[in-house]
């Protein structure tokens, strides 16, 4: 992957995440565009709650993602992180915007075209209609 770094005018709490390696609306190997972003950092990175919210769901998925936090914000978006190592939340816990809900990781199909090591963070943001849209573009107004 193509390493995107550093962010520019990010959310504070995604800049210190990691590396941006897909954008989205890029291309991956299962994807000809991104509905997310994907951040690569060292696996056991914490990963922080990018808004307020609920912990809608907390497991592991057959179609790719490995394991899964999902959050329901205040506006009724769903954030899905995806590849974690492991949670740190269960579902119906209220969290605020920077308290940590999960580990970086590797689960799923995950890759990395330079051999290194694939842990990274997939985030998706989806509203209400399931419209995925830029999580960049939603971050920054936060």
């Amino acid at each position: 992957k193509r390493m995107y770094a550093p962010f520019k005018k990010p959310n504070s709490l995604l800049k210190k995440l990691g590396n941006l390696t897909t954008p989205f609306g890029g291309k991956t190997r299962g994807e000809s565009f991104h509905k997310g972003l994907d951040v690569a950092n060292k696996s056991g990175t914490t990963i922080p709650a990018l808004a307020n919210g609920t912990i809608t769901g907390v497991g592991t998925t057959n179609n790719g993602f490995g394991n899964v936090v999902t959050l329901k914000d205040t506006s009724g978006n769903t954030h899905q992180y995806s590849h974690l190592q492991k949670a740190l939340k269960r579902p119906g816990q209220i969290v605020k915007k920077g308290q940590p809900i999960a580990k970086m990781g590797d689960s799923g199909n995950s890759y990395s075209e330079t051999g290194n090591d694939s842990s990274h963070l997939d985030l998706r943001i989806s509203n209400s209609y399931g419209r995925y849209f830029n999580p960049l573009t939603y971050l920054k107004n936060k």
